[in-house]
Parts: C-alpha cells; structure tokens; sequence
C-alpha cells in the first residue's frame, strides 16, 4: 500500500458516486404563505418581504435589497418543492430526471479506452533495464491452488524473461490439468471455468488484460500489478466468482479481495490501473478490504456496465495530494487511491457486483 496513506484514514472521499446528493438538505421547500388568520398581504409584505418607506437612500437600498431577496425565495420555494415532488414521483416509476442513475455508473455503456493495452511483451517498462543487471521483460501471469495436504503448488502460465533468472524453481503450465484455467494470448484473457484456487497475479499485463468467467469460481487473492505500465482487469463472462475466503472459520475476518497496483514505472508516470465489470458476470468479493485500487493515474477508476449493480457501499476515491498539505509545492505527479466504502467511511469488507433487474 502506498506509503501515504495511513490505515485509518480512508474516509476522506473525493467522489460518492453511488449516494445521489440529498436535495432536500440543500433547498429549503418549507413556505410562509398567507392564509385567512396571517393577515392581509400588505401585513404579510411589510413583516417577511420589508417596508418599502425608508429615510435615507441607504436604507432604501437596503429595503429593496431585502424585499428582492424575499420575494425570489417566495418564488423559488413553491418550484423547488415542485421539483422535489416531481423528481420523487418520477423515480418510483423508474425515471431518472436529475441523472443521478449515471453518477452512480448504473447507466454507462462502454468502458474507458486506455494506454498500454496489450502485455509488456518487450520489455519497455522494465525497471531493470538500464541497472546492467537486465535479463528481459519482466510481465508475468501466474496462479495457486492449495493442493490435498495443505500445501500450496505455484505456476507460472506467462512468464517473462526476468522471471527465469528470479525464480527459476516455478514451473511454466498451461493451468491446472482439469482445464479450468486456461490463457489466450490472441486475445489477452484468462479464462475461469470451474476453477477453485488460491491466487491469480498478474504482472504488466496491458490494461485490456481479461478475465473471464464460466461456471461457479473461487480465488483467495486477486493480485494485478501494473509497474507505471498497466495495471487493470476487466471481467467478462456469464459466470459467478467468489473473491477472498475466511482462513479461520471461527472468525468475521476475511483475507483476500482484489487489489490493482498502479505504480509509478520508469516514465515517471503512474498507471492508468481501472476495475471493469462487464454486463453478465457476477463477483462477490470479501476482503479487508474487498477492493483495493492504488497508486493510479485514473480518478475514476471502477466501472461497471448496465444492467450490473454494484452493493455493499459507495465508491470513493482520495488523492495522494490529499495527504501531503504541508507539501504544497510537490511536484510528484498526482495518483488516487479508489475503494468501496462502507456507511462509516471505512473500506468496505463485503462488495457485489450482479446483475440487476
């Protein structure tokens, strides 16, 4: 985690996308009006709107001032409770007037077109590749499951060039033997079908990285790093992923989730590092927290197609000048820090994404 960021201080949002403004707090639609024990309207003009007489040019402006005042919220009043009113109605029938549907993301059709969507292939974002130390492109795609005897096995489905000389002892795979892991590279996706296991982490795997979905999955720990390259997944399919599991059954706590690490690269700039849901696909994330988006170059970092629905809190995002107030003049390039967040504020431990109705 970014060392910025303290673990309690996730509260502060930038953005509530998915908790429309309450309008009623903003607008007054409470009105004075005149009725048969107030009075005449000449009385209810000269105790709320303000005499017209006045002794001096000063205080006439003053009157004036105050009378325009007055009679504006008069007329303000009446059409801010109408809106009110209208806009309530209207959505019991499912009409959106204010767009706040498309705040929270429920309506966007498309996600967003990112740099540096294929895998780093060559190698252009290697950290290594001016140390004299470098042994080739560092990209890696690689998965665990947890075997009969409690141990874990680890291989390597895309593994670059450096990867050989840092860990030599992990195997090469296809996936596992059943078949329910399997990686197209014409296509950049990583296909779940049926799939139990412990990991999936994947290294500069181009942000058009994929992962599809078929049957009923289960993955501990969804890892995506992005190293100033990339950083994203988008997950596709029909079927259903559960994300985290409780190591002690005994316990509320969860570990795992997915987490996508930005990253500022050799550039000097952060990765656009993005979560994408498509239309069809459910995944039911437990975490501490759930959801995790680091170090990215992208405000608005989480994204999911109509008709999914996403529950389990809000998205909020806290910028990484944000932390730094006595630091005014930094001038490291600006990265986020997204999330879903609960009630309180705090990381959410429990997010959904499904289709909705």
């Amino acid at each position: 985690m970014a060392d910025y960021y303290s673990d309690n201080e996730y509260h502060i949002p930038r953005l509530a996308l998915d908790e429309p403004v309450p309008m009623e707090e903003h607008i007054p639609v409470e009105v004075d009006a005149v009725n048969e024990t107030s009075g005449t309207f000449d009385e209810y003009n000269e105790n709320y709107v303000g005499p017209l007489e006045a002794s001096s040019d000063e205080e006439i402006a003053r009157a004036e001032e105050k009378r325009h005042k007055r009679l504006k919220q008069m007329i303000l009043r009446p059409v801010a409770a109408i809106l009110v009113g209208v806009t309530a109605i209207m959505a019991s029938f499912g009409v959106d007037l204010l767009g706040l549907d498309y705040l929270r993301n429920d309506y966007i059709d498309s996600f967003p077109v990112l740099p540096n969507p294929d895998p780093d292939w060559e190698g252009k974002y290697d950290w290594s590749r001016d140390s004299g130390q470098y042994f080739g492109p560092e990209l890696y795609l690689r998965y665990s499951i947890e075997m009969e005897n409690g141990d874990y096995y680890y291989g390597y489905i895309v593994k670059g060039a450096s990867w050989e000389q840092y860990d030599p002892d992990t195997p090469v795979t296809e996936g596992p033997e059943d078949g329910s892991l399997r990686y197209d590279k014409a296509t950049n996706t990583l296909t779940l079908n049926n799939f139990k296991g412990s990991l999936i982490e994947a290294n500069m795997m181009g942000n058009a990285f994929k992962i599809e979905v078929l049957g009923d999955n289960q993955v501990d720990f969804i890892e995506i790093w992005g190293a100033g390259h990339s950083g994203s997944v988008t997950f596709t399919g029909n079927g259903t992923l559960t994300v985290g599991r409780k190591m002690n059954p005994d316990e509320e706590h969860y570990d795992g989730g997915i987490v996508l690490m930005g990253e500022m690269g050799v550039t000097g700039e952060f990765a656009c590092a993005c979560l994408m849901v498509d239309r069809e696909v459910t995944l039911d994330i437990h975490g501490s927290p759930a959801i995790a988006i680091e170090s990215t170059a992208m405000e608005k970092a989480i994204y999911y197609l109509d008709p999914i629905k996403m529950t389990g809190g809000t998205i909020l995002v806290q910028s990484s000048q944000e932390d730094r107030p006595d630091e005014p003049d930094h001038h490291e390039p600006v990265c986020y820090y997204v999330t879903i967040a609960d009630a309180d504020g705090n990381p959410s431990d429990h997010v959904i994404f499904a289709p909705g109705k």
